[in-house]
């Protein structure tokens, strides 16, 4: 399972990508850490579908 995490800062929006909940859980503590908020885990839904309308996101 993949999870994103997904981040706000006071200008940009940023989402990232973990193999593990313990590896998301880590990102979203150091983004909040770093000033990002509105910091959120979701699981990744789409990560099985390989369609070209689903957004890249970088790791």
């Amino acid at each position: 399972m993949t999870y994103l995490i997904l981040a706000r800062d006071g200008t940009s929006r940023i989402v990232l990508k973990r193999n593990s909940e313990d590896a998301a859980e880590k990102k979203a503590r150091e983004l909040k850490e770093m000033g990002w908020f509105e910091v959120e885990i979701r699981e990744d839904t789409a990560a099985s579908v390989d369609a070209p309308d689903h957004p890249q996101i970088l790791q």
